[in-house]
């Protein structure tokens, strides 16, 4: 079991890897859209830009992955599991209250983009403490039964 959370943990971090490189890809895309002519106004549907549409997917996708992970961690013994996947979780949470506030309070997109950072570190931390408990387990032999 441990090797699914570690692959959960993976994903989710690869995840938001991906969300950047999609947000990245959107506002790339606008400033291409605006120096060709285009205008960016009410009328605009962030769902046509390619980026945008995988950044608002992906968004539903790393959610995913962290409530796994979480689950995941409840069926996983070693220091960390819970902790981590927890925290994960969490700041998954507040990724999504982040970004429906930064609608309204734009400045809060900035908190947005640093709430991501900590998302893909605490993911990779979780990997990183089953990856321990995984050497752990292999260099500490078994002990036998005590003789009655």
């Amino acid at each position: 079991m441990r090797t699914v959370y570690k692959a959960f943990a993976l994903l989710t971090a690869l995840g938001v890897a991906a969300q950047a490189a999609a947000i990245a890809l959107a506002v790339f895309t606008i400033v291409d859209m605006v120096e060709g002519g285009g205008v960016l106004d009410s009328s605009y549907d962030p769902m046509d830009n390619l980026g945008s549409a995988l950044h608002w997917y992906g968004a539903i996708v790393v959610a995913s992955l962290g409530l796994v992970l979480l689950v995941v961690s409840f069926f996983n013994r070693f220091r960390g599991a819970k902790m981590w996947a927890t925290i994960t979780f969490a700041l998954v949470v507040l990724q999504w209250v982040l970004a429906f506030t930064a609608f309204e309070v734009v400045p809060v997109g900035y908190l947005h983009g640093l709430n991501a950072l900590a998302i893909f570190t605490c993911a990779l931390l979780a990997f990183r403490a089953a990856h321990r408990a995984d050497q752990l387990a292999t260099t500490v032999p078994a002990q036998a039964p005590a003789a009655l």
